[in-house]
């Protein structure tokens, strides 16, 4: 067996991991959207803020085919968080149950020794009972779940939509809602600092997870992923209007090349502007304006931590439906690396 590091210019690296990465979505999770050489490239090479995981294949030299055995992401946080690593493994579904899964897990566990870092994150589904016996084997502990869910467009109700932007827009008059396409100049971004950060509120679970640093760099850093990636990007912000401040901010992406599918991001209030229906304005307003710039649009997903009660209350307002839970596992390494 051989890692192999994924060089995001090695269009048959690409198509590898792409082909095994398929494989095991069309066995483990085929609700989830498919993945594509094009999302494959922009996660190697760019992520959110152009510091990308790294992506490792395991290859076996025996097969002449050039496919994958397996493979794993790793990411190690550079602006915040160096005390974390977070990482996912996946075995093609033809090669479990052959000991990939934990040569793959043993690598991970190296490289954070490695790095020097003390707590271990591994995504899975939660009803994936033989990566959940592989982690809790090895020292891990579940720490935080999410969930995910499914807006489809065709069967939102208008009238119910209607009634909730009504509702929202008593509470929220003071607030006025601004539709934002990218670029954005240093004036915009510095004032989308404080509410990017709003986030670092949400629940997280038992995670150890220290608040995200944001910054004018990172922020030009996440524009600048964004333009790279390809992806056509809309955000919605509610500004207050005594103040001018930025209130709070939805989020969302669309893919070019899989243009029926819409990926909803943050949506994320300061504290000083909550209690105003503000939440529900901003998500209302995005379908709205996605309704005339994104018409071929059928399903849009979204995530929530299961903790989170109050977006999730949200969500399903408008339409979104649970699809999945999955967990993250934990491991603290102590300082000789056997710790937990």
């Amino acid at each position: 067996m051989r890692l192999v590091e994924v060089d995001p210019n090695d269009e048959g690296q690409l198509e590898t991991l792409t082909r095994l990465v398929e494989a095991a979505r069309a066995y483990d999770d085929p609700e989830a959207f498919v993945l594509t050489v094009e999302d494959a490239r922009n996660a190697v090479a760019y992520g959110s803020d152009l510091e990308p995981p790294r992506f490792t294949l395991l290859l076996d030299d025996t097969d002449d085919t050039g496919e994958a055995v397996g493979h794993f992401w790793l990411d190690a946080p550079v602006h915040d968080n160096r005390h974390l690593v977070h990482a996912e493994l996946t075995v093609h579904p033809d090669h479990r149950g052959q000991g990939h899964e934990t040569l793959l897990l043993d690598e991970i566990l190296r490289r954070t020794r490695a790095l020097g870092r003390t707590t271990l994150w591994v995504g899975i589904a939660a009803d994936d009972e033989g990566s959940t016996a592989l982690l809790t084997g090895h020292g891990f502990t579940l720490a935080s779940q999410e969930a995910r869910r499914f807006q489809v467009l065709a069967d939102v109700d208008p009238a119910a939509i209607a009634r909730l932007e009504r509702d929202a827009a008593d509470h929220a008059a003071d607030y006025v809602l601004e539709r934002l396409d990218p670029p954005y100049d240093d004036a915009l971004l510095a004032d989308l600092v404080a509410v990017t950060a709003a986030i670092n509120d949400a629940p997280m679970g038992a995670l150890d997870v220290e608040d995200e640093v944001y910054d004018l760099a990172r922020m030009r850093d996440a524009e600048r992923a964004r333009a790279l990636r390809g992806e056509r990007f809309r955000r919605v912000v509610a500004r207050h209007r005594p103040s001018g401040e930025v209130a709070g901010h939805t989020f969302l992406v669309v893919r070019p090349w899989d243009a029926k599918h819409g990926a909803q991001w943050d949506t994320a209030v300061t504290r000083r502007h909550r209690g105003h229906r503000l939440g529900v304005a901003l998500k209302i307003e995005m379908m709205r304006w996605l309704a005339e710039t994104e018409p071929q649009l059928e399903v849009i997903e979204t995530w929530n931590n299961l903790d989170n009660t109050p977006m999730i209350s949200v969500n399903e307002a408008l339409g979104y439906r649970f699809s999945r839970t999955f967990s993250t596992f934990q491991r603290r390494l102590g300082p000789e690396g056997d710790g937990r």
